[in-house]
């Protein structure tokens, strides 16, 4: 049975992909939310769905991604329970911004810095052949396309190391090709910072992908309107497929795209040749 860990699975497209692992996939799976309340909820409301088959295969996990202590002591919690079992697989879905309401600080620390923490807590809980899926935006690749020049070169290539990621994100927030509020910006560098992992550690299998303009919390307002449900398509794809790359980015319909701009779902797949910027 795999084991696959998801943050922010308590609401939104977490919740929706933790119901799917569990019920279609029959995976044992770990929901990651910030409120143990909610968290139950979820738990809940997947085991009703399933009785006779759900039950025992999901287990509530507290874990806030924007705090170090609280991955820190998730990743105690689960591997306590683990014993002698290992992760499949992580999902860094947590996320925020845009109809959250938040600061751009709290953007960057949660969607980019989040899932750094949450990856580093979870490594030595993970199987030899385990998946990490970061949950990016196309928001990532709208950003580099309205980036200076050099940023744009630099988000389109594997970086030579986090530091390199991380001046990006701390000395662009807040420019003004920054116009969402950090949201754009900590998705492409989420795009570059799986880059950077597949490339240091290439035994595990790294992917980020969009999973496109859904109605949740987070998009209220802004006229999403596809289902938590249809957001999940690239993620499973990226979980349990065979892939052809490893570090690489993919549109909502689980084909490879771009970072340098948003390619929309039912177009070709991007072929991997990244443009020269002018």
């Amino acid at each position: 049975m795999s084991r696959v860990l998801v943050t922010g699975g308590n609401a939104g497209i977490g919740l929706a992909l933790c119901k799917q692992l569990v019920v279609d996939h029959g995976c044992h799976v770990y929901i990651c939310s910030r409120d143990s309340a909610k968290g139950a909820a979820a738990v809940q409301e997947i085991e009703a769905a399933k009785p006779k088959g759900c039950v025992g295969k999901v287990e509530c996990v507290q874990l806030d991604a924007s705090s170090d202590d609280s991955v820190k002591a998730a990743a105690a919690t689960v591997g306590a329970g683990l014993g002698e079992a290992k992760l499949y697989a992580v999902v860094n879905n947590a996320g925020t911004g845009l109809g959250h309401g938040v600061d751009p600080q709290t953007v960057l620390n949660t969607n980019l810095y989040g899932p750094k923490r949450v990856t580093e807590a979870f490594l030595p809980l993970l199987s030899a052949d385990a998946r990490i899926v970061n949950v990016g935006s196309g928001a990532g690749g709208g950003y580099v396309k309205n980036a200076p020049p050099t940023i744009q070169q630099q988000l389109c290539n594997p970086p030579s190391s986090w530091a390199q990621v991380e001046e990006i994100a701390t000395t662009m927030l807040g420019s003004p090709s920054d116009s969402n509020g950090g949201y754009g910006l900590s998705k492409a560098c989420l795009a570059a910072y799986t880059m950077l992992c597949a490339a240091e550690k290439p035994h595990y299998t790294w992917s980020c992908c969009s999973p496109g303009f859904i109605a949740t919390a987070m998009t209220s307002g802004f006229g999403a309107t596809k289902t938590p449900e249809e957001g999940t398509v690239a993620i499973r794809k990226l979980l349990f497929e065979k892939l052809g790359g490893n570090g690489w980015y993919y549109g909502s319909d689980g084909l490879r795209s771009p970072y340098h701009f948003m390619r929309n779902p039912g177009t070709p797949e991007w072929d991997g040749v990244n443009p020269t910027f002018t």
